[in-house]
């Protein structure tokens, strides 16, 4: 048992690894191409981008339900297999954030809002308000709960699972459970805190910055949640979590803030 768990964490490490260096590439090759299309926004500034991104994404998920699916799913299923259907699930909804977040943009700039004669950077407004919002209410969160808005997570996780048919035995057999495993992350995520504060800096920020950046913080913490989220679970701090959460969304609606001003 421990070698095939010291297995399955090399592999998927190595996935892991290969995966984002192959990113972090076509990411360069492709900012420089698409430099001249107004819709990518600003294409320079990708390391802003990239670490509000990684930092609001990597804390909003450890904790989440969708750690917990992936958890879950792992103990039944191949680490691997598990990782590729609930990556593959965060991924398309990172695409679908931030294709919101720039049309947004892109909108605001061909039809900008006028206020006595000045244009107004309503993209840009309306994510500073969408950060506050979950910041603000995160940390409320914390400091009210006592571990309960983890353990809900979790029954709701568990909830979701129990009607989940997959077993990774077996090519096609994977294939069935990575594409069930697609869907069932991808129904939970929709409407989530990450995919809302995905589309705000999208908005706000280098496009493809924020989808390497949220890319790497869902790929990190699936990482966690498949080779142990379960034993993790129980020793994360969930306040710890939130407080800093909560704190790194109001540092970027100030970030965005200064920038919108200067």
């Amino acid at each position: 048992m421990p070698e095939n768990n010291y297995l399955k964490a090399v592999v998927l490490s190595g996935l892991f690894t290969l995966l984002f260096t192959q990113q972090a590439s076509a990411a360069s090759e492709v900012a420089t191409g698409l430099q001249s299309f107004p819709f990518f926004g600003d294409l320079g500034d990708l390391s802003t981008g990239f670490a509000s991104a990684f930092l609001l994404i990597f804390f909003s998920e450890l904790g989440d339900k969708t750690f917990f699916i992936a958890a879950l799913l792992a103990a039944r299923n191949s680490a691997v297999v598990t990782f590729l259907g609930t990556f593959g699930a965060l991924g398309v909804m990172t695409i679908i954030s931030v294709v919101l977040g720039r049309t947004f943009h892109y909108v605001d700039d061909v039809l900008p809002f006028r206020l006595g004669g000045n244009d107004l950077p309503v993209d840009d407004i309306a994510a500073v308000c969408l950060l506050v919002y979950f910041g603000v209410s995160t940390l409320l969160d914390a400091s009210s709960s006592d571990g309960m808005k983890a353990e809900e997570e979790q029954k709701e996780a568990e909830l979701a699972v129990s009607e989940f048919s997959g077993n990774g035995a077996g090519l096609l057999s994977a294939a069935s459970t990575i594409v069930s495993t697609f869907a069932l992350v991808f129904v939970a995520e929709w409407g989530d805190k990450s995919f809302f504060s995905t589309i705000a800096l999208a908005a706000a920020s280098s496009p493809l910055g924020v989808i390497g950046g949220a890319l790497a913080g869902h790929g990190a913490a699936t990482l966690l949640a498949v080779l142990g989220g379960s034993l993790l679970g129980s020793f994360l701090s969930e306040k710890v979590i939130a407080y800093i959460g909560g704190t790194l969304f109001l540092v970027f609606a100030a970030v965005t803030v200064i920038e919108i001003v200067s």
